[in-house]
This record gives structure tokens, sequence and C-alpha cells, in this order.
């Protein structure tokens, strides 16, 4: 297991994608701060520093291409035949990859964070006080944390449709369409779990969780704690992580 995922890693860090991300998250947050510095009642420093400067938005991006084309490229390129020559079992396989984007998910969002409250420090510091406050820390760490596991759902949900599609189009399309679509579907999903209470455990209503514990009054609308979110969030992702790998072990060569 260990080999699998030191090639997987060493594969996804010689792609120069994965250098370019980091250096345009570095920049998107640097950019930010700078606005927030100079143009502070357009962009709240407090504001922007909660999202990591925005960099958080980019990394759902990154993070989907990068779930999507793991899987699709192995077999669009026939490499996975070479893979599966060094006697390892296709379970072991998707494993190291899911190990990998675990990896990769968590450099990407404490990186974004360390880097946020470095620009903090140097350019935004008089804006408003952190580190004498502790709601704030918790505040904002819960923040980050329900951002990193709702990123996961989606993750788990595009690695599902990449197991089922030789092109990393359609896992990535559903990936970041689905990304945009979850706010216009809000509104009538709200609609119907207040008739039809049951569908409050529905996969989409658990992407507010990350809202839900920044604004606590959405519990109202969700029908859900913020306990119950969290658990409700690693139970889809346990199942379609679990589907994907029951779908890419049936699938051809």
């Amino acid at each position: 297991m260990m080999t699998l995922y030191r090639q997987e890693l060493t594969k996804l860090f010689k792609k120069k994608s994965t250098i370019w991300c980091g250096l345009i998250l570095a920049t998107v947050a640097l950019i930010f701060a700078i606005l927030a510095r100079i143009k502070p009642t357009i962009f709240p420093a407090k504001t922007m520093f909660a999202a990591n400067f925005e960099a958080q938005q980019f990394i759902v991006f990154f993070m989907v291409a990068a779930a999507a084309t793991m899987i699709t490229m192995e077999f669009q390129f026939g490499t996975i035949k070479h893979v599966l020559t060094q006697r390892y079992s296709r379970p072991l396989v998707l494993v190291s990859k899911w190990l990998v984007l675990l990896t990769y998910s968590l450099l990407l969002y404490v990186g974004s964070s360390l880097f946020a409250i470095l620009l903090k420090v140097c350019l935004v510091n008089d804006k408003f006080a952190i580190f004498t406050r502790a709601k704030f820390w918790h505040d904002w760490l819960a923040g980050v944390g329900g951002e990193f596991l709702n990123t996961w759902l989606l993750l788990s949900l595009v690695l599902l449709i990449a197991a089922l599609f030789k092109s990393s189009g359609a896992a990535v399309a559903v990936g970041i369409i689905g990304y945009f679509v979850l706010g216009m579907v809000n509104i009538p999903m709200i609609a119907l779990i207040r008739k039809y209470t049951w569908l409050k455990w529905n996969p989409l209503n658990m992407f507010n969780f990350s809202a839900q514990l920044g604004l606590p009054t959405l519990s109202k609308i969700t029908n859900l704690t913020d306990v119950q979110l969290f658990w409700g969030n690693l139970a889809y992702i346990i199942l379609f992580l679990v589907l994907g790998l029951l779908f890419f072990r049936r699938r051809e060569v």
C-alpha cells in the first residue's frame, strides 16, 4: 500500500498543474488581501479572512479536477494495466488514490489557512483582532473544517462518476456544475423538506453543513443539527466511495 501511495503521490506532484494550482491559490489570496486593505467597505477584511481570502472557492475546483483525472487518465492512457500487473488489487489501487487526494486536499486547506494568517498579519492586521479572541479562532477553524468536509462530499461523488466513465470531462462537469447548481436547488429543496420532513436526509441538504456552522439559525431550515449534518456528510462520503469502488472493480481495463 505504501509503495502505491508513494507512486501516486509522485505522479501528482510531477504534474505541472499541481504546482500551478498552488501558485494560483497564493495569488488569489494575495489579491483579495490587498483589496481588503485598500477597499475595506467592499471587501471586509474579517469576511475575506474567514474564507481564507477566497482561496477556498478555488480549492474546490482544483480538487474536483484532480479527483476526476486521477482515475480516468489511467484508463485513457492505458497505464492502469501496468499498475495492475504489479500484483496490486484494484481496491488497493483505488484506496491509494483516495489517500493521495486526502493528502493533497489537506495540504491545500492547511496551506491556504496558514497563508491567510500570514496575509492577515502583514496586510490587514489593523482591521480586526483574532489572536486574543478564542471564539473567532473556533468559528474560523470550524468553518474551514466544514468546507473541507463538504468538499469531500463533492469529491466522493466525482470519484463515483469517474469510476463510471472513461472521460474525465463528465466527472469534472458533474463536480463543477453541481457546485454552482447547489445554490439554485436549495430554495425548492427547502420547500420540499418543510412538506416532507424525511427529505432532510438527502445529500444536497448535507452541503449546508459549512454554511450552518457560520449561521446557526440555518438549522431551522435544514431541520438538522450540526452534529447530524456532520455524520450525514460522513455517511454519504463513505457510501459514494464504496459505490465507486464497486464500479471500479468491475470496470474493463
